[in-house]
């Protein structure tokens, strides 16, 4: 089978969890993007390009939940994993609340998700897609608040930023291509149920989409 696996904080995580159930594949040069062992291929994209990998090529992913909503990749996602976990939020200067964004500025990595939340808020804003030093959005005068991921909250605080309202809460996710699902159904029913049984892992509702 195909693993698309996100390089960088879910890595190894997601390594150590498939380990565990029985995929035996080693990471044996950092250069790399693909690894091949015992009939099985590793992928490992960016995080946020995880479900499209999935969705087009592999057979099972491990994703954010928010990389999988942003995506709007069509996925079959049967299980939360419980390790990465944060949150997204809004973030801003001391002294705003939500109301107060109201055609605002608002910089963040994940617009899709920030204009569906602001959407059923009733808040029109304008919504700046950037990919990196959200920080620097609300100090260099580029955005008026922030929406990005929170996990301990110190760069957030060391920049003079306050949380004004969580978004969503956020971890690592199981992700299926829908095709597979199908053609590879026991291969893959067989290792979510490896999954299932490993601790700290939980079912999502059948039929989890990225699509809203």
């Amino acid at each position: 089978m195909k693993f698309v696996i996100p390089r960088g904080r879910l890595m190894d995580d997601s390594m150590a969890l498939l380990n565990r159930a029985g995929i035996d594949i080693d990471i044996d040069d950092e250069r790399k993007l693909i690894f091949r062992k015992n009939g099985n291929e590793l992928i490992l994209p960016r995080p946020r390009d995880v479900p499209v990998y999935t969705e087009y090529t592999g057979d099972i992913g491990i994703c954010g939940t928010d990389s999988l909503l942003e995506s709007g990749a069509d996925l079959f996602a049967p299980m939360a994993l419980g390790f990465g976990k944060c949150r997204l939020s809004i973030i801003a200067p001391e002294g705003y609340d939500v109301s107060d964004l109201e055609g605002l500025d608002i910089a963040t990595k994940h617009p899709v998700i920030t204009e569906k939340y602001l959407n059923s808020m009733g808040i029109r804003a304008n919504v700046i897609s950037l990919n990196g030093s959200l920080e620097l959005a609300p100090e260099t005068g580029i955005a008026d608040a922030i929406v990005d991921i929170i996990q301990t909250g110190e760069t957030m605080r060391k920049n003079h930023l306050i949380e004004i309202q969580k978004i969503m809460d956020i971890q690592a996710t199981l992700v299926v291509n829908r095709v597979s699902q199908k053609t590879k159904y026991d291969e893959i029913n067989n290792f979510i149920e490896k999954i299932g049984e490993l601790d700290g892992n939980r079912k999502l509702c059948e039929g989890n989409t990225g699509r809203y």
